[in-house]
């Protein structure tokens, strides 16, 4: 097994941390989704179990703390998928603790008597996906201030 590797996609990302820092570099995404088709997204491992997410940038390999991304910015031809634009769409603006506004869409794919934005914010997950020109956001939960829609 020693010296085999697995192969995997690279994906563009831009992250901006809790200090406020930005750090560019590539992600590895597994080719296969366990519970979809197709390869993995940025935002199905930004929100998957692993606490440090290992990013190759020009002076290595680093590995952020997830607790610790404000935000993941992703080009969005690459990482759109139809999934991702299911359901109700809605156009908000997300204020983010380091005084960012983020406008773009979002998506609710909810049963009808629960498909409001306060209802996909509530979901179980650590990022939220806002759809931008040219760019999908994974916005942390813990790191809104508030979403306007």
């Amino acid at each position: 097994m020693e010296g085999r590797k697995i192969a995997k996609n690279q994906r563009r990302v831009v992250f901006t941390l809790a200090d406020r820092s930005v750090v560019e570099g590539e992600v590895f995404l597994s080719l296969y989704e366990a519970h979809r088709q197709g390869p993995q997204r940025v935002g199905e491992l930004l929100n998957g179990k692993d606490d440090f997410l290992p990013v190759k940038t020009e002076n290595g390999t680093l590995h952020l703390n997830v607790a610790n991304i404000i935000k993941a910015q992703t080009p969005e031809e690459e990482e759109m998928h139809d999934l991702m634009i299911l359901g109700k769409k809605y156009n908000v603006e997300v204020h983010t603790l380091c005084e960012e506004r983020i406008a773009g869409d979002i998506f609710v794919d909810l049963p009808q008597d629960r498909s409001r934005v306060s209802d996909y914010l509530n979901q179980p997950h650590r990022f939220v996906t806002v759809i931008v020109p040219g760019s999908v956001v994974y916005v942390a939960r813990r790191f809104i201030l508030s979403v306007q829609d």
